[in-house]
């Protein structure tokens, strides 16, 4: 996927994000076949939350997984959080039951270890420093606390790499006839043709202080979900 690579500038990203969030969940469906939602539930599952844990679902946009990971785990406390102010209002107005506040990946206004788990899902590919995010996440993580990861990744595949080239060439269009955004779903195949592969993420995670990595892929590799634990010593 020889793309060009989009500006992933924090201050870009999230005028890009507060532009679309109207139809942003819209076209999540659509061009997912509605497979964005087996996903997430799918990576809920996954992260295994119990009664009395504290979340964090990083980059929750209008908090599907937000709601998703506290409907699965009843008795936990599930916060979602996001810097475009605009998806969080849409959040909060599909559901006020939740905490959400507005807040940025890469500077995150909690403390050290306050959090037994973290989700971010088609989060993580926009951070303008993927390395620098990952420390945050693991900061507010308590150790041994669990990052689940649902996200798109560079494909290796020569067929799976076919079937996004086909993919994309429809969704530029598609995404600008209904958002009335000129760009934003150019971003999309240009961020995950510049973004790691499966296992080149998963090596980053352990650098960034991360154990016990393991990767699940969704709709044949379309999608991924990776699930690990901080380290106890990090």
């Amino acid at each position: 996927m020889n793309l060009p690579q989009p500006d992933k500038s924090s201050a870009a990203v999230r005028a890009m994000f507060d532009d679309i969030a109207p139809t942003y969940d819209l076209l999540n469906g659509l061009l997912s076949a509605n497979q964005d939602a087996l996903w997430r539930y799918r990576a809920a599952k996954r992260l295994c939350v119990r009664k009395g844990e504290r979340v964090l679902d990083l980059c929750c946009g209008t908090g599907d997984l937000t709601r998703e990971i506290a409907r699965q785990a009843p008795g936990s406390e599930v916060m979602g959080a996001d810097f475009s102010s605009q998806m969080l209002d849409i959040a909060r107005r599909k559901d006020a039951s939740h905490q959400y506040m507005e807040a940025d990946a890469l500077a995150l206004p909690f403390g050290d270890g306050e959090f037994n788990a973290v989700s971010v899902a088609f989060g993580v590919r926009n951070f303008e420093d993927t390395g620098r995010g990952l420390r945050e996440i693991a900061r507010v993580l308590k150790p041994g606390g669990r990052l689940l990861v649902l996200e798109f990744m560079r494909p290796t595949n020569p067929a799976l790499g076919r079937f996004f080239g086909v993919f994309n060439a429809a969704l530029a269009p598609l995404g600008r006839v209904i958002s009335k955004h000129s760009t934003a779903y150019n971003y999309l195949p240009q961020s995950v043709g510049g973004f790691y592969s499966k296992g080149e993420f998963a090596q980053l995670l352990g650098k960034q202080g991360f154990r016990d990595v393991r990767s699940f892929d969704h709709s044949f590799g379309i999608a991924s979900s990776f699930l690990a634990r901080k380290g106890q010593f990090f």
